[in-house]
């Protein structure tokens, strides 16, 4: 047999290379139960699994586990899903009162996740209903996705905090637009970086999804457009603070006075 070398792996399109592994060696035809293993597994060592029911039957669930990251304990929130006959009829917002009612019974201060940046919706329920923050950003998360919407398009996500145990006060007053579009399919994707507001507006398309079903290419264009004037603003020191749903906008400032703010973020 040739020699054998180990390494740690961190690029997720190589992360996804184990999968066919662990199906061999462990005789797995079903994705499934991996999934199931590994959430018991979370679960039992220090993680939350969370059902929703309707008449017996489970229509929501959501799984957590702990994190570390810079010497900081918190706890990662890695899913939170409903049965799409019942998608935004609250159940959702009800798992995330739940999960910060355990989080708290059991001594976190924090809970973060991941989220995809440019899609509203989950920016508005994030920032703006459950009041997180964000001030950090990852590029291409979960690497390379091979589905027919979404191929070629990186899987951006930034991160965002939960602090439970301080409520979050936004003024929604004074935050100018950076880049105020009509169509966000005919968009000047340029971005000045030195003439910024302290309190900055960054709108985004109000359907993402239609966008990348429409035209890839301008979808591609959002992506990289987001990307660089996220990561150039939170390098700056700007904090995502909150959302504002009728221009499909983050609301963003510098050095104010935000949960979690006595805290340097610890998922740069």
């Amino acid at each position: 047999m040739s020699s054998i070398e180990l390494d740690v792996i961190y690029d997720p399109d190589e992360i996804g290379k184990i999968v066919p592994v662990i199906s061999s060696a462990w005789g797995m035809e079903s994705v499934g139960t991996l999934i199931k293993d590994i959430v018991s597994a979370m679960r039992y060592h220090g993680g939350v699994v969370i059902g929703a029911y309707e008449n017996s039957k489970m229509v929501g669930m959501h799984f957590s586990f702990p994190g570390y990251r810079k010497g900081k304990v918190y706890l990662y929130s890695h899913m939170t899903g409903v049965v799409s006959g019942l998608k935004y009829s609250g159940i959702g917002y009800q798992l995330k009162m739940k999960q910060k009612e355990w989080a708290l019974d059991n001594g976190y201060d924090l809970i973060a996740w991941t989220y995809d940046p440019i899609m509203s919706l989950n920016a508005n329920f994030n920032l703006r209903k459950l009041g997180t923050i964000a001030r950090s950003y990852i590029d291409n998360f979960y690497g390379t996705m091979e589905d027919s919407i979404n191929f070629g398009i990186p899987t951006d996500r930034v991160v965002t905090e939960w602090w439970i145990r301080k409520e979050k006060k936004v003024d929604s007053g004074g935050f100018a637009p950076i880049n105020p579009f009509e169509s966000e399919y005919s968009f000047d994707f340029s971005f000045d970086k030195e003439n910024l507001p302290p309190k900055a507006m960054v709108q985004i398309p109000g359907n993402f999804v239609e966008v990348k079903k429409k035209d890839r290419e301008v979808a591609v264009n959002w992506r990289m457009y987001l990307r660089k004037v996220l990561r150039s603003l939170f390098s700056k020191g700007y904090t995502a603070v909150g959302f504002d749903p009728r221009k499909n906008a983050y609301l963003l400032e510098k050095g104010c006075d935000f949960p979690g703010k006595e805290n340097p973020s610890v998922f740069g």
